[in-house]
């Protein structure tokens, strides 16, 4: 039975803990830290299903636009709001759409057509051959045909100029694929291959795909992928355009004519059928061409008498949209909570190539689940600040997702103290994790993240911070966009591998303790950014004094080094 008298014993014990801790607080002894309660909710164990799901092949890639990536916006959404996170766009929704123009190769008014002793034939697209539709407009050329045979191999390539290219298009193998973590055999041949052209006078080079891609495409009957090129609307993600520069003084010599422009030069790439066509040969005989030049044998270059090609690429195009998906966490004060802590990471991949499938375990469905994970951890003990969740789309199409966003924010971007970026997390070295962008606008932001170090167990590794370091890691995650508007970022960051954007990145190559340190250490700086008594200071990057638009004129890259 609860007497009264117990009671009153156990009131007292209460209350002299109560004193207890306050006693030490005003001590300034050291009490629990934000988030103490809240990191230990998350577990490496949560985060398995939900990988498995969205690095799932069924997702294609997860690529933006695409309806693979709608439908893991919808779960990203629908998760959010099983764990309690409020919509915070416009319309009630979880889902910020980015309108978005689609060009692909045109299969009705695109073609090949091959002329030459037998008559013509004409190859149809993409089940024979292919364009690039990214760079260029629609174009249409016809010329005479010439083999390259081995003169243009691996190195720096020449010609023998007793064999006249102008006005026709050259035939080239395509160079083997690398193995698994090598470099590519003559790395930039290819534009070297075309900068000799183009010099030499060729309307265009015509690739005949490798015997590798050959055979899966014919295994899996497969045509070419109709690649798409992308143009997002109203979103801008270019640096404004230089001044321009100073008028000469009077009395000095005019500057030198503008070099005229190039030509234009086109290429395509076919299927081993239709490069048999051209050659006046047979699949098996240009089979054993690259046989011949695998082995580096010489095979003579030569005109290809008789034959000719007339080749048309157009264009079709379609409105689209692809969405960021936006969930809200109100802050527990009534004043803080008009401040914002913004974590985020993308959600889509790479797209299907001649049926490879990019699955994106670690890049990035591992920084989104870590979302999820961060999100369940602040039901349990939620910071001052709000904070704003964003999966943001089209990382892999130039941060658009991420530009987007902060140029399209539903609150006040002067209001955003921090942006946390969670890409890739789940490889390399256990113990430790990169950090992109931590010291650049806020040195708050990095005492921060040092301090919450050692409770997630992980070291800091800074070797990519600098925006000058050659792999440019500073500029290629959703970090950057916020960082150019002048609000504190940081790239939370395992490291790429050879699997990074291969078929290679799945599930089963997951590293969850390191994934769940990643995360616990992220959800541990979100408290103490989202608890601080003011936004964090500006006072690393002398141009920065305040958040927004304003500071997209900021130059990031570091200057070369004098010679």
């Amino acid at each position: 039975m609860f007497t009264r008298r117990r009671f009153g014993s156990l009131a007292l014990i209460v209350l002299a803990i109560g004193l207890s801790l306050s006693v030490a607080a005003q001590g300034g002894r050291t009490t629990p830290p934000a988030g103490a309660r809240g990191v230990k909710t998350i577990a490496s164990f949560d985060m398995r299903s939900p990988m498995r799901f969205l690095s799932a092949k069924e997702f294609r890639g997860r690529s933006a636009p695409s309806w693979e990536l709608d439908i893991a916006s919808r779960y990203l959404a629908l998760e959010a709001e099983r764990i309690g996170l409020k919509t915070l766009m416009p319309d009630g929704s979880y889902f910020q759409q980015l309108p978005v123009e689609v060009t692909t190769m045109s299969s009705t008014r695109s073609h090949l057509r091959i002329s030459g002793p037998g008559g013509d034939t004409l190859v149809p697209f993409p089940q024979g051959f292919a364009a690039n539709v990214r760079t260029g407009g629609e174009w249409a050329a016809a010329g005479a045909l010439v083999f390259a045979g081995s003169a243009l191999g691996a190195g720096a390539p020449t010609w023998d100029d007793r064999i006249d290219v102008r006005g026709r298009f050259v035939v080239v193998l395509e160079e083997a694929a690398p193995a698994p973590g090598a470099a590519a055999p003559g790395a930039g041949n290819a534009a070297a291959r075309t900068r000799l052209l183009r010099e030499k006078g060729a309307i265009g080079m015509v690739t005949v795909i490798s015997p590798e891609r050959e055979d899966n495409m014919a295994a899996q009957g497969f045509s070419f992928d109709v690649a798409e090129r992308l143009r997002f609307l109203d979103v801008d993600t270019v640096n404004p355009a230089p001044a321009p520069p100073p008028s000469r003084p009077a009395g000095l010599p005019p500057t030198a004519a503008a070099a005229p422009p190039q030509a234009p030069f086109y290429t395509v790439e076919v299927r081993h059928a239709v490069a048999a066509t051209m050659l006046g040969i047979t699949p098996e005989q240009v089979r054993a061409l690259f046989a011949a030049l695998a082995a580096r044998q010489t095979v003579s270059a030569r005109a290809i008498d008789g034959r000719s090609l007339d080749v048309a690429v157009m264009f079709d195009q379609r409105r689209r949209t692809t969405p960021n998906v936006v969930a809200y966490l109100p802050g527990s004060d009534p004043l803080l909570r008009n401040e914002y802590v913004v974590i985020g990471s993308h959600h889509d991949h790479n797209p299907v190539r001649e049926g490879r499938i990019f699955p994106g375990a670690d890049d990035n469905a591992s920084g989104c689940i870590a979302m999820l994970a961060i999100a369940k951890a602040m039901m349990v003990e939620r910071p001052k600040r709000s904070v704003i969740f964003v999966w943001h789309t089209a990382e892999e199409r130039g941060l658009v997702g991420a530009y987007y966003f902060v140029q399209h924010a539903p609150v006040p971007v002067e209001k955003i103290t921090a942006n946390l970026n969670l890409d890739m997390l789940t490889r390399n070295d256990p113990n430790s994790i990169y950090v992109i962008g931590l010291n650049k606008i806020s040195s708050e932001l990095d005492r921060s993240f040092k301090a919450a170090a050692p409770a997630a167990n992980l070291a800091l590794d800074y070797k990519y911070e600098d925006p000058g370091e050659p792999s440019r890691f500073f500029f290629r995650s959703d970090h950057y966009p916020y960082m150019r508007y002048g609000i504190p970022g940081v790239w939370v960051f395992c490291g790429t591998t050879p699997d990074y954007h291969t078929e290679r990145d799945v599930e089963e190559r997951v590293d969850y303790v390191k994934m769940e340190k990643a995360t616990r250490l992220t959800y541990l700086v979100a408290m103490d950014v989202g608890n601080r008594p003011a936004l964090l200071p500006l006072d690393v990057h002398p141009e920065i004094a305040s958040r927004g638009a304003h500071n997209m004129k900021v130059v990031w890259q570091r200057p070369a080094p004098a010679r």
